[in-house]
């Protein structure tokens, strides 16, 4: 840090544990200083803000690119949920289409059984009549007999 910047800032002291300045010094934070810089401006800023300084360090790009990852992730489900909807609608009308093909299929055939359930009444009517007249015939056909009955026993007469 220059010299004739330091009336701008504050110093402090800290101490952070071993491991944890490990992890820092990992993804990319060479002094102490970009650290707690960075990590002050992430607890002072929402998470739309830009941080106070605009130096890139590796942990806000990482925070940026996890950012727009999320964004497409999201674009991506809400265009997949669409196409879903679209695609469940489609089958919604091909189903209401069959069942309407099947009613009147279903109607169709109701009225062919009511035409057939009426011939065949007819039918049993002609039927009944005729065998009426065909008992009427035979009782015409046989002829009456005038004579009286012998008896029985007296048939060599």
């Amino acid at each position: 840090m220059p010299s004739e910047n330091r009336s701008n800032y504050k110093k402090i002291q800290v101490w952070i544990p071993l491991p944890l300045w490990n992890e820092l010094v990992s993804m990319g934070y060479s002094s102490p200083t970009n650290a707690v810089i960075t990590a002050l401006q992430l607890l002072t800023t929402n998470s739309q803000d830009t941080p106070i300084d605009s130096q890139e360090t590796p942990m806000s790009t990482e925070l940026g690119e996890l950012k727009i990852r999320l964004e497409e992730k999201n674009a991506s489900d809400e265009i997949r949920i669409t196409e879903l909807k679209e695609n469940y609608q489609n089958r919604i009308e091909d189903f209401k289409k069959q069942m309407y093909s099947l009613d009147n299929q279903l109607r169709t055939k109701d009225d062919q059984i009511e035409k057939l359930n009426e011939n065949m009444h007819k039918q049993a009517v002609h039927i009944q009549t005729l065998i009426q007249e065909i008992g009427q015939l035979n009782v015409k056909l046989i002829p009456e007999n005038t004579e009286s009955k012998k008896p029985w026993w007296k048939f060599w007469k």
